[in-house]
Formats: C-alpha cells, sequence, structure tokens
C-alpha cells in the first residue's frame, strides 16, 4: 500500500494560495495586520509551495467558527395532518356537483351531436339514394283505375 502524505505537505494550489491572501487582507483590514506584516506575508504566500507553508502564515489569525446548526424551538409544535370532516367532504362533493354536472350534461350533448353527424356523413349518401329510388317508383306507376261494380247510366 503506498503511504499516504499528511496534508500540510500537499502541494499548495493557485487558488488556495489566493484564498489565503484574503483571509490575511481581511485581517488586516479588521487591524490585526500592518502594511508591513500584511506585504510579508502576502509575498510569502505566493511563493509557498505546500499546504503547509500556507497554514503557517494564518496559524496565529482567528478563523471564523463554523455555524452552529439551528434546532427547532422547543416552544414549536409539530403541524398536525388535518383529517378531512365529513362537512368538508360533503362541500366537495356538492362542489363537484353543482360545477361538474353543467359540464357533463355539455360533454353528453356534444357527444350525441357527434354520433348523429358520423351517422349522417356514413348513411347520408344511402338515405339519399334510398329516397330518390322511392320517390322515382312513385313517379313511374299509375295508380290503378277505381274497380267498376257496375254501370250508373
Amino acid at each position: 500500500m503506498p503511504s499516504q502524505r499528511p496534508y500540510s505537505e500537499i502541494r499548495a494550489s493557485d487558488a488556495e494560495r489566493e484564498r489565503v491572501v484574503a483571509f490575511l487582507r481581511k485581517h488586516a483590514l479588521e487591524g490585526r495586520l500592518d502594511n508591513e506584516e500584511l506585504e510579508e506575508r502576502i509575498g510569502l504566500a505566493y511563493a509557498a509551495r505546500y499546504v503547509g507553508d500556507l497554514e503557517r502564515l494564518i496559524t496565529d489569525l482567528p478563523r471564523p467558527a463554523a455555524p452552529a446548526p439551528r434546532r427547532p424551538a422547543h416552544h414549536v409544535q409539530r403541524r398536525r395532518r388535518h383529517e378531512p370532516t365529513p362537512a368538508l367532504i360533503v362541500a366537495g362533493v356538492a362542489l363537484l356537483f353543482i360545477t361538474g354536472l353543467p359540464f357533463a350534461v355539455m360533454a353528453g350533448l356534444v357527444a350525441i351531436v357527434a354520433v348523429v353527424v358520423a351517422l349522417s356523413m356514413a348513411l347520408g349518401p344511402f338515405i339519399l339514394i334510398a329516397l330518390l329510388i322511392v320517390a322515382a317508383s312513385k313517379r313511374h306507376h299509375r295508380p290503378p283505375p277505381p274497380p267498376r261494380w257496375g254501370r250508373v247510366y
């Protein structure tokens, strides 16, 4: 198994150097470092090869504490799930009936009209031909003459 190096012996990246310089400038603005010491530490930060070199530049400066996780207050109660009451169920059904009934009636009427139109499209030509045949057959046939029972003079 290869041996692992300690973190302080790992080469420093440019991003890590920039973070240390920003950290030093922040503390200089707060009055913890004077200008000469700031310039010296910034120079050493940019010249640092290892993470340990950067850590030594900021060991004497306070680091921000990690924020504590927020805990809910003891007096806050959990919200209970609201169970529907019978009155609420009846009101919902009534609302559905009142608003849904006109739409159901309209949908039924539209369905009936659609069926009638579809049947007239499909059967219309056959019905038209049948009517023409019936009309033509009545036109060519003469009604039979009235029966003669006897001649009246």
